[in-house]
Protein backbone atom coordinates (compact mmCIF):
# COMPACT_ATOMS: atom_id res chain seq x y z
CA UNK A 1 0.00 0.00 0.00
CA UNK A 2 2.33 2.76 -1.29
CA UNK A 3 -0.27 5.60 -0.05
CA UNK A 4 -2.95 5.05 2.47
CA UNK A 5 -5.47 6.72 4.29
CA UNK A 6 -5.90 6.22 8.23
CA UNK A 7 -7.12 8.33 11.58
CA UNK A 8 -4.05 8.12 13.81
CA UNK A 9 -2.77 9.72 17.78
CA UNK A 10 0.24 11.95 17.54
CA UNK A 11 2.22 10.58 20.69
CA UNK A 12 5.66 12.30 19.69
CA UNK A 13 7.27 14.70 16.97
CA UNK A 14 10.79 15.63 16.83
CA UNK A 15 12.38 18.35 14.58
CA UNK A 16 14.47 16.66 11.28
CA UNK A 17 16.74 19.43 9.60
CA UNK A 18 15.74 22.79 9.40
CA UNK A 19 11.77 22.28 8.51
CA UNK A 20 10.82 18.79 8.75
CA UNK A 21 9.73 16.39 11.75
CA UNK A 22 9.55 12.81 12.38
CA UNK A 23 6.64 11.74 13.80
CA UNK A 24 5.33 8.30 15.38
CA UNK A 25 1.95 7.97 15.20
CA UNK A 26 -0.82 5.08 16.52
CA UNK A 27 -3.15 4.01 14.51
CA UNK A 28 -6.34 1.87 15.11
CA UNK A 29 -5.39 -1.07 13.15
CA UNK A 30 -1.97 -0.26 11.41
CA UNK A 31 0.22 0.29 14.93
CA UNK A 32 3.17 2.57 15.26
CA UNK A 33 4.06 4.75 12.42
CA UNK A 34 7.06 7.07 12.05
CA UNK A 35 6.84 8.99 9.15
CA UNK A 36 8.60 12.55 7.82
CA UNK A 37 6.39 15.36 7.88
CA UNK A 38 8.49 17.88 5.26
CA UNK A 39 8.01 21.25 5.85
CA UNK A 40 5.98 20.81 9.27
CA UNK A 41 8.44 22.81 11.41
CA UNK A 42 6.98 26.25 8.90
CA UNK A 43 4.90 28.34 10.32
CA UNK A 44 2.41 27.90 7.61
CA UNK A 45 2.99 24.91 7.03
CA UNK A 46 -0.21 22.68 6.29
CA UNK A 47 1.33 20.36 8.58
CA UNK A 48 1.94 22.09 11.24
CA UNK A 49 -1.24 21.85 13.28
CA UNK A 50 -1.53 17.83 12.68
CA UNK A 51 1.92 17.34 13.74
CA UNK A 52 1.35 18.34 17.58
CA UNK A 53 1.75 15.59 20.50
CA UNK A 54 -1.61 13.98 21.69
CA UNK A 55 -3.59 15.45 18.70
CA UNK A 56 -6.33 12.84 16.84
CA UNK A 57 -5.27 13.36 12.91
CA UNK A 58 -6.72 11.85 9.77
CA UNK A 59 -3.89 11.00 8.07
CA UNK A 60 -2.55 10.39 4.34
CA UNK A 61 0.74 8.52 4.47
CA UNK A 62 2.83 7.13 1.48
CA UNK A 63 5.09 4.41 2.28
CA UNK A 64 8.01 3.49 -0.29
CA UNK A 65 9.39 -0.33 0.22
CA UNK A 66 12.83 -0.84 1.67
CA UNK A 67 12.45 2.73 3.46
CA UNK A 68 12.71 2.84 7.68
CA UNK A 69 10.53 6.36 7.52
CA UNK A 70 7.28 6.91 5.83
CA UNK A 71 6.63 10.29 4.79
CA UNK A 72 3.26 12.10 5.80
CA UNK A 73 1.66 13.80 3.05
CA UNK A 74 -1.44 15.21 4.61
CA UNK A 75 -2.96 15.69 8.48
CA UNK A 76 -5.96 16.86 9.39
CA UNK A 77 -6.88 17.51 12.69
CA UNK A 78 -9.54 15.58 14.26
CA UNK A 79 -9.05 16.53 17.56
CA UNK A 80 -6.94 18.55 19.76
CA UNK A 81 -5.49 18.63 23.71
CA UNK A 82 -5.18 22.31 24.73
CA UNK A 83 -5.16 21.51 28.44
CA UNK A 84 -2.69 18.88 28.19
CA UNK A 85 -0.44 20.98 25.80
CA UNK A 86 -0.34 23.78 28.55
CA UNK A 87 0.21 22.25 31.41
CA UNK A 88 3.49 20.32 31.92
CA UNK A 89 2.48 18.11 34.52
CA UNK A 90 -0.84 16.72 32.51
CA UNK A 91 1.87 16.60 29.63
CA UNK A 92 4.47 14.46 31.40
CA UNK A 93 1.81 12.10 32.35
CA UNK A 94 0.64 11.77 29.15
CA UNK A 95 4.18 10.80 28.08
CA UNK A 96 4.46 8.16 30.30
CA UNK A 97 0.90 6.83 28.91
CA UNK A 98 2.74 7.51 25.42
CA UNK A 99 5.77 5.35 26.08
CA UNK A 100 3.92 2.34 27.79
CA UNK A 101 1.80 2.60 24.95
CA UNK A 102 4.74 2.15 22.20
CA UNK A 103 7.02 -0.41 24.74
CA UNK A 104 3.64 -2.87 25.18
CA UNK A 105 3.21 -3.46 21.56
CA UNK A 106 -0.37 -4.30 21.97
CA UNK A 107 -3.63 -2.84 20.41
CA UNK A 108 -4.63 -0.16 22.75
CA UNK A 109 -5.23 2.89 20.83
CA UNK A 110 -8.83 2.98 21.86
CA UNK A 111 -7.41 2.41 25.56
CA UNK A 112 -4.45 5.52 25.36
CA UNK A 113 -7.32 8.04 23.70
CA UNK A 114 -9.85 7.58 26.35
CA UNK A 115 -7.30 8.12 28.79
CA UNK A 116 -6.22 11.51 27.15
CA UNK A 117 -9.89 12.50 27.08
CA UNK A 118 -9.82 11.81 30.51
CA UNK A 119 -6.94 14.06 31.06
CA UNK A 120 -8.11 16.28 28.83
CA UNK A 121 -11.27 16.56 30.80
CA UNK A 122 -9.69 17.74 33.95
CA UNK A 123 -9.65 14.32 36.10
CA UNK A 124 -6.75 13.79 38.46
CA UNK A 125 -3.87 12.11 36.06
CA UNK A 126 -3.07 9.87 38.95
CA UNK A 127 -6.43 7.82 38.82
CA UNK A 128 -6.03 7.86 35.07
CA UNK A 129 -2.89 6.65 34.82
CA UNK A 130 -3.91 3.91 36.97
CA UNK A 131 -6.89 3.03 35.13
CA UNK A 132 -4.44 2.92 31.86
CA UNK A 133 -2.07 0.94 33.56
CA UNK A 134 -4.92 -1.69 34.81
CA UNK A 135 -6.60 -2.35 31.83
CA UNK A 136 -3.24 -2.41 29.51
CA UNK A 137 -2.07 -5.49 31.67
CA UNK A 138 -5.37 -7.03 31.73
CA UNK A 139 -5.87 -6.68 28.42
CA UNK A 140 -2.63 -8.71 28.37
CA UNK A 141 -3.07 -11.71 31.18
CA UNK A 142 -0.46 -9.48 33.19
CA UNK A 143 -2.78 -8.01 35.97
CA UNK A 144 -2.20 -9.81 39.70
CA UNK A 145 -5.15 -10.68 41.41
CA UNK A 146 -5.78 -7.99 43.98
CA UNK A 147 -8.70 -10.02 45.57
CA UNK A 148 -7.39 -12.25 47.79
CA UNK A 149 -4.17 -13.87 49.28
CA UNK A 150 -1.99 -15.83 46.80
CA UNK A 151 -1.04 -18.11 49.28
CA UNK A 152 -3.55 -18.63 52.23
CA UNK A 153 -6.67 -17.11 49.98
CA UNK A 154 -7.01 -14.87 52.99
CA UNK A 155 -9.05 -11.48 52.38
CA UNK A 156 -6.49 -8.46 51.97
CA UNK A 157 -8.29 -6.03 53.60
CA UNK A 158 -5.17 -5.35 56.19
CA UNK A 159 -3.05 -4.21 53.23
CA UNK A 160 -0.95 -6.70 50.78
CA UNK A 161 2.27 -7.11 49.07
CA UNK A 162 2.95 -7.18 45.72
CA UNK A 163 5.34 -9.83 44.12
CA UNK A 164 6.55 -7.98 41.21
CA UNK A 165 8.51 -10.81 39.46
CA UNK A 166 5.82 -13.89 40.29
CA UNK A 167 2.64 -12.17 39.36
CA UNK A 168 1.59 -12.44 42.86
CA UNK A 169 -0.21 -10.46 45.46
CA UNK A 170 -0.12 -11.57 49.65
CA UNK A 171 -1.19 -10.77 52.95
CA UNK A 172 1.23 -9.12 54.83
CA UNK A 173 1.38 -12.32 56.81
CA UNK A 174 2.94 -13.85 53.89
CA UNK A 175 4.95 -10.85 52.49
CA UNK A 176 9.10 -11.15 51.84
CA UNK A 177 12.05 -9.23 51.70
CA UNK A 178 11.84 -6.78 48.48
CA UNK A 179 8.05 -6.94 47.96
CA UNK A 180 5.92 -4.32 47.53
CA UNK A 181 3.74 -3.02 50.02
CA UNK A 182 0.19 -1.26 49.38
CA UNK A 183 -2.38 -0.03 51.70
CA UNK A 184 -5.60 -1.43 52.42
CA UNK A 185 -7.24 1.32 50.34
CA UNK A 186 -4.77 1.22 47.34
CA UNK A 187 -5.69 -2.66 47.27
CA UNK A 188 -9.27 -1.29 46.94
CA UNK A 189 -8.72 1.78 44.67
CA UNK A 190 -6.85 -0.54 42.41
CA UNK A 191 -9.84 -3.56 42.73
CA UNK A 192 -12.52 -0.45 41.67
CA UNK A 193 -10.70 1.85 39.52
CA UNK A 194 -12.48 0.89 36.64
CA UNK A 195 -15.88 2.59 38.02
CA UNK A 196 -16.41 5.95 36.72
CA UNK A 197 -17.20 7.02 40.46
CA UNK A 198 -13.88 5.96 41.50
CA UNK A 199 -11.94 7.08 38.82
CA UNK A 200 -13.44 10.75 39.30
CA UNK A 201 -13.68 10.13 43.35
CA UNK A 202 -11.11 12.11 45.48
CA UNK A 203 -8.06 9.76 47.27
CA UNK A 204 -5.67 10.34 49.60
CA UNK A 205 -2.14 11.49 48.31
CA UNK A 206 -0.39 8.44 50.36
CA UNK A 207 -3.29 6.09 48.62
CA UNK A 208 -2.70 7.06 45.07
CA UNK A 209 1.15 7.24 45.63
CA UNK A 210 1.38 3.76 46.73
CA UNK A 211 -1.02 2.26 43.99
CA UNK A 212 1.03 4.06 41.52
CA UNK A 213 4.39 2.97 42.48
CA UNK A 214 3.01 -0.85 42.56
CA UNK A 215 1.29 -0.15 38.53
CA UNK A 216 4.47 1.81 37.63
CA UNK A 217 6.55 -1.83 38.99
CA UNK A 218 4.36 -3.74 36.98
CA UNK A 219 4.32 -1.94 33.87
CA UNK A 220 8.24 -1.22 33.63
CA UNK A 221 8.90 -5.03 34.78
CA UNK A 222 6.62 -7.08 32.63
CA UNK A 223 7.78 -4.59 29.01
CA UNK A 224 11.05 -3.98 30.28
CA UNK A 225 10.49 -0.19 30.14
CA UNK A 226 12.31 2.42 32.43
CA UNK A 227 9.84 5.25 31.88
CA UNK A 228 11.71 8.61 31.24
CA UNK A 229 8.51 10.66 31.92
CA UNK A 230 7.64 9.75 35.07
CA UNK A 231 11.49 10.05 35.64
CA UNK A 232 11.09 13.58 34.54
CA UNK A 233 7.90 14.38 36.29
CA UNK A 234 9.18 13.05 39.95
CA UNK A 235 12.32 15.37 39.41
CA UNK A 236 10.35 18.65 38.62
CA UNK A 237 7.97 17.92 41.36
CA UNK A 238 10.86 17.35 43.68
CA UNK A 239 12.47 20.80 42.56
CA UNK A 240 9.23 22.59 42.88
CA UNK A 241 8.85 21.08 46.47
CA UNK A 242 12.55 22.39 47.20
CA UNK A 243 12.11 25.27 46.30
CA UNK A 244 8.25 26.20 47.69
CA UNK A 245 9.92 25.05 50.77
CA UNK A 246 13.48 27.30 50.58
CA UNK A 247 10.75 30.35 50.01
CA UNK A 248 8.58 29.73 52.60
CA UNK A 249 11.96 29.64 54.62
CA UNK A 250 12.70 33.02 53.94
CA UNK A 251 9.93 34.92 54.41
Amino acid sequence: MPLFKTEALVLAARPLGDTEKIVTLLTPKLGVIRAVAKGARRPKSRLAGGTVAYRVIEALVYRKEGRELDFLSEAHVLSSAPRIGSDWRLFLHAGTLAETALAAGEDCYQLLCTALELLEGGIDPRPVSLFFFKSLLKAQGLWPDFSRCAVCDDDLTGGAAVDVAGGRVLCRRHRREGFLAISAGGVRLLEGIERRAVLKGRHEAAVLSGALKVCLSLVEYHFDLRLRSTELLTGAEGLLGRTAKVKGGNL
